[in-house]
């Protein structure tokens, strides 16, 4: 679990360079207003996938913790 919240969390820095360079070519005309989007959409999908990620990490940190009885 905490090597898919690594990996989830690697795409967000990646997804924003591609989306502010997206952005940037589609300011000077230089690409559709689709491959914006695609970017913007891409973007949004890491982020997605990370929040998802760390709440799991901390679903799974919350049922050891009441398994163990170390329950915060």
């Amino acid at each position: 679990m905490f090597q898919h919240l690594a990996t989830t969390e690697e795409l967000v820095p990646s997804a924003t360079e591609a989306c502010d360079l997206a952005e940037a070519r589609y300011q000077i005309g230089s690409s559709s207003i689709l491959e914006l989007s695609q970017a913007q959409l891409s973007l949004t999908s890491a982020r997605i996938a990370g929040t998802n990620a760390r709440y799991g990490v901390l679903i799974q940190q919350a049922r050891l913790d009441y398994e163990t009885g170390t329950l915060r």
